[in-house]
């Protein structure tokens, strides 16, 4: 079948393509050696035998996302049919590869359109073009079988999916029947109905003071690979437990990293002392997520065996939870949740179905994982409320919020030096944000908001990268062709170890965060590392920003009001002594509340209390 071919040999190439600079072995940037490539073919396989199965254009997306930018728009360019949608959107360009994925559907034949309709689910454009005032399907063309399945997927109506399913002969379509079950079992929960709500406490364990405490964190991704503010909080809690003397270890899924397109990954990896480990044995079912889910919780059991752990910690999103409550079960020891953010949620805030399947499986599922736990940590109390909202005991959840490592209090920063990299004036003010660039974010409004001061003294600076970059980059230049003064400098994504520099680089930090679903409970990260710095914030009015961001630390304006954002940013541009005072008052609110070291004793307290506790 040319699609399944052509699917994979772009997830190969995806696969082998060069990665970010952020210190992982793969082809692109550290040369890997032969035995580790061939050691991990088994697992790549695998992984690409489940995108293919799943959607035979969902290895083709997955693919050409982790090559480089350029080869990715270059593609774009290039390409026909179903290939163009993929590159299209795998570049950023989603307007173009609707424009493109209309365009192919005209006068499409059956075959086809099948295809062209697997692509759209894949890259998630369907979403966008079916809400269109006319559906660019021809209506000759009926979508069944896959391309049916494919589309009800990506809606999150797993339950249609697999009704399209229903009786399918080809090995291709009862594959893909298989993995949606599979995928139905874990979202449902099912692998949980062994383990009883009103279980036995754990065995209570020594709490001598000559026992080293041993944890096993359960997480989605890690560093080096992935750089977000999720595994910079996994790298900053870990850290500073080691240094406190908890014996703590980090656990990712089965074939990470290299499920990730990194191929030359090892299994075991350290990073400033925090030990990683990946499960790259041969041999392991990962092509359905039921049996992922199996192979994960075999996973975490074997890696607490090897520690002696006498906690398993897992942090969002479900999959972990259950892997970890499985493991947790086996080992007798007591299991933490931690839910950083809320997935159905986030799934919902891009346009998601709240009446799907997908969101009221993974919504039940994650409130079933927060009940089972033996104690749940959270990140402010916002979310604080909504866990409790779900039934679960008050006086079981915790919060632990975002915070930053001492250090990060203390060592120098680059700062002259990025701003002179940047063409930064010494008597330039810049204000700007260091984020992934998704839509929620609001930085087109911090844009807006630099516009309408047009300030030649003004620096709008905005540090990292995602799938608003390229609108932002457009409407960036459409005001300095207007004779805007403001400067517009958009870095894209930098290394980690540089964020730091940028963070302190900027004058004025910015949280511009739009309302969802999302943003009014989840705190992001970012602004307690710029208050660390000194920096005063401007921030959206969501409860999670006001706990953080108090009268004496910073602004509050309205969500996505660039005219109360651009004079917040005047008020402060103009009053070099306000900034100042601002930014020490939150300096000093970091220091004493919000270092991953006091993290690490609050911690502390919390494993203490769900290992001793009794039925």
């Amino acid at each position: 079948m040319t699609s399944r071919l052509g699917a994979s040999v772009a997830f190969a190439l995806g696969a082998l393509g060069p990665r970010s600079a952020t210190g992982s072995r793969t082809l692109g940037d550290v040369p890997a050696t032969a035995a580790l490539l061939v050691a991990n073919l088994p697992v790549a396989a695998c992984v690409a035998r489940a995108h293919v199965t799943r959607n035979p254009w969902q290895a083709a997306w997955v693919g050409t996302r982790a090559l480089p930018i350029g080869v990715r728009r270059a593609l774009s360019a290039r390409s026909r049919g179903p290939l163009a949608v993929v590159a299209a959107a795998a570049a950023g360009q989603g307007d173009l590869a609707r424009r493109r994925l209309g365009d192919e559907l005209r006068g499409a034949g059956p075959r086809r359109t099948q295809h062209l309709l697997a692509a759209a689910a894949a890259t998630g454009q369907w979403t966008r073009l079916a809400a269109s005032p006319s559906s660019p399907v021809p209506a000759s063309v009926p979508v069944r079988g896959s391309a049916a399945a494919y589309l009800a997927h990506a809606a999150g109506d797993v339950g249609a999916a697999e009704r399209a399913l229903d009786g399918a002969r080809s090995p291709v379509a009862r594959a893909h029947r298989r993995w949606l079950a599979g995928e139905h079992a874990v979202l449902t929960g099912a692998a949980l109905d062994v383990l009883r709500p009103d279980r036995p406490a754990p065995t209570p364990t020594s709490t001598t003071s000559g026992h080293t405490l041993a944890v096993v964190h359960v997480v989605t991704n890690a560093l080096p690979e992935v750089q977000a503010g999720y595994t910079v909080r996994t790298q900053g809690i870990v850290a500073a437990q080691r240094a406190a003397g908890t014996n703590a270890h980090v656990c990712t899924p089965p074939g990470f990293p290299v499920a990730a397109g990194h191929l030359g990954a090892t299994g075991f990896t350290s990073l400033a002392g925090v030990p990683y480990h990946r499960d790259l044995r041969r041999g392991r079912r990962l092509d359905r997520p039921d049996a992922l889910l199996a192979a994960y919780a075999d996973t975490v059991a074997t890696l607490g065996r090897a520690v002696g752990a006498d906690v398993v910690h897992a942090h969002s999103k479900h999959l972990n939870a259950q892997a970890a409550l499985l493991a947790g079960s086996r080992l007798g020891v007591p299991v933490v949740y931690e839910a950083r953010g809320f997935l159905e949620d986030t799934w919902r805030s891009r346009g998601g179905d709240p009446a799907s399947d997908f969101y009221r499986w993974t919504r039940s599922t994650e409130t079933r994982c927060l009940g089972l736990a033996d104690a749940v940590v959270t990140l402010s109390q916002s979310m604080r409320g909504a866990i409790v909202d779900r039934g679960v005991s008050p006086a079981a959840v915790h919060v632990v919020g975002n915070a930053v490592p001492d250090a990060h209090l203390t060592d120098p920063t680059d700062r002259a030096g990025v701003r002179a990299a940047l063409d930064v004036r010494p008597d330039d003010v810049v204000v700007g944000t260091v984020s992934t660039l998704n839509d929620y974010e609001g930085i087109d409004v911090l844009v807006e908001a630099g516009g309408l001061l047009d300030d030649p003294r003004l620096v709008v600076l905005v540090v990292g990268d995602g799938p608003a970059r390229g609108r932002l980059a457009r409407r960036a230049t459409e005001l300095r062709r207007s004779g805007n003064r403001t400067r517009f400098v958009l870095t894209g994504a930098v290394p980690h170890e540089r964020s730091r520099d940028h963070h302190a680089a900027i004058d004025v930090f910015c949280v511009p965060r739009r309302r969802t679903a999302v943003t009014a409970v989840v705190p992001p990260l970012k602004p307690v590392e710029a208050m660390g710095l000194r920096r005063p914030v401007v921030v959206s009015d969501l409860p999670p920003l006001r706990e953080l961001v108090t009268a004496d630390r910073g602004l509050v304006v309205p969500c996505g009001d660039a005219d109360a954002l651009a004079e917040a940013l005047r008020a402060l541009a103009a009053d070099p002594d306000r900034r100042a005072r601002l930014g020490a008052r939150g300096r000093d609110h970091v220091a004493q509340e919000r270092t991953w070291s006091r993290a690490a004793t609050a911690y502390g307290r919390i494993y203490e209390q769900v290992r001793t506790a009794t039925t």
